[in-house]
């Protein structure tokens, strides 16, 4: 439409209507963040696509049965700016069994109904999964034809149709239908929120915040621990962070605290203590738990130094100067020291170790806890969450909270600080009907299928 027909447009704005737009009250000029009333409209009003229902009810499931789901991973690489995002992970699950093993799974999700590209999405998944070294991979789609079968099983590749899908969802039908990152609303908002508060500080690299975002479940131990410290350090040197970023910041690196720990627990089975020290020493000084060479040309080079500073006070001295004692820095010391809490941390990873029961479950408690609870959801009060909110859980999670305190400034882990007030006297029924919706569920959520006959 070009600028005559603009003008002649019946319906384009004009300058009144304008000047009417400037004085009706807008929320976010006052200050004021819209309301959960406010953002339900506006999700209405933009449904999700059919691809992002499918994803979050593929979330959902892996969720209710027992591990941390998150949505829509973006897979970095390095390249030329703005190419660094290769694809994205539609649903990461990670999991941890009894003895506190982890196993990370990818879900690609396809809610297309034609089977076109379907050996090519089977290649590239299996491809997918070497890359980011998960443990699982997993194609969801409406049907699976018997050559897709045949390419899956080749591959060690799942697969989950549609009704396989809905009979698994008819089992878990008290679970609300989001929560959390399993597109929470509240949740999704606080994230969108810091990103764009995020921009405006400038001080906290991007690349660390989506490291803990998004890497961590991925990342080895050592990789998170010193990616807790960069976060101190930056936050230190920066000012107040604003809400809710500094509750959603606290909460990612509350979880990969928490996601290391867990794997710290597991390493004191096959490691002596204070080797598993040492190495964590020296992961978080020199970058790597297993080459110390660094630290031994760090000594002969404060060696040389001292030479050479010896050298030179000799020669003033025999041409009459008076020696003055300069005390030198050593590299070794400056580079080599580790933090003051890493031998808390390793006791945190003990008393994980000693409760596998209840740590297993930790990451699941932590995300309903900092990304639905504390940033004003209810999901987490729904009675399927209940065997996650008990004495024990609140326990180990303010373990977590204190050991956080310990790592990063006051102004983080004082934001994570009220998980602990959460209700934790909570127990899981004797006898569940899983079958059916409980508060926390959304309004206007599907009726769940037909319960099968030989029930509970």
């Amino acid at each position: 439409m070009g600028a005559d027909d603009l003008a002649n447009d019946p319906m384009a704005p004009t300058a009144e209507d304008a000047e009417t737009d400037a004085r009706r009250p807008n929320p976010r000029r006052r200050g004021r963040r819209p309301d959960r009333t406010e953002r339900a409209e506006r999700q209405k009003a933009n449904p999700p696509s059919a691809g992002e229902d499918l994803e979050r009810r593929v979330a959902r499931i892996e969720f209710a049965e027992g591990a941390l789901a998150r949505l829509r991973i973006p897979v970095f690489v390095d390249a030329d700016l703005g190419k660094t995002q290769l694809t994205d992970l539609d649903v990461v699950a990670v999991d941890f069994d009894s003895r506190l093993r982890i196993s990370r799974s990818l879900l690609e999700c396809k809610s297309g109904a034609g089977q076109s590209g379907e050996g090519d999405r089977l290649l590239w998944l299996a491809g997918l999964r070497t890359f980011v070294r998960g443990d699982r991979a997993v194609l969801v789609r409406q049907t699976i034809t018997r050559r897709g079968q045949g390419i899956a099983s080749a591959l060690g590749i799942g697969i989950l149709d549609n009704a396989t899908l809905e009979r698994r969802e008819s089992a878990h039908g008290w679970l609300p239908e989001r929560f959390a990152h399993v597109d929470g609303p509240a949740c999704d908002a606080a994230e969108t929120r810091m990103v764009v508060q995020l921009k405006a500080l400038g001080h906290i690299p991007p690349e660390l915040v989506s490291f803990l975002r998004f890497k961590a479940p991925f990342a080895a131990p050592h990789r998170i621990l010193a990616a807790l410290v960069e976060l101190a350090s930056v936050v230190s040197r920066g000012g107040i962070m604003p809400t809710p970023t500094r509750t959603v910041l606290a909460g990612h690196a509350l979880q990969a605290l928490t996601l290391a720990g867990l794997q710290y627990a597991v390493a004191l089975d096959t490691l002596p203590p204070e080797q598993l020290k040492r190495r964590t020493q020296l992961a978080l000084t020199v970058g790597t738990p297993d080459d110390d060479h660094l630290l031994t040309v760090l000594g002969l080079a404060d060696q040389v130094l001292g030479q050479v500073v010896g050298e030179v006070h000799r020669r003033y001295i025999s041409d009459g100067a008076e020696r003055i004692e300069v005390a030198v820095p050593s590299l070794r010391d400056l580079v080599g020291t580790p933090p003051e809490w890493v031998d808390k941390y390793l006791d945190f990873a003990h008393r994980l170790r000693t409760n596998p029961a209840v740590a297993r479950q930790l990451p699941q408690t932590i995300e309903l806890a900092c990304f639905d609870a504390l940033l004003g959801d209810s999901a987490y009060t729904a009675t399927a969450f209940d065997h996650l909110f008990t004495q024990e859980h609140r326990s180990l999670v303010s373990a977590a909270v204190r050991m956080l305190s310990d790592i990063l400034p006051a102004q983080l882990a004082e934001a994570v600080g009220p998980v602990a007030d959460l209700d934790f006297t909570r127990t899981a029924p004797a006898l569940p009907d899983r079958w059916t919706h409980r508060p926390g569920s959304q309004p206007g959520a599907a009726a769940p299928a037909a319960r099968p006959g030989n029930d509970r």
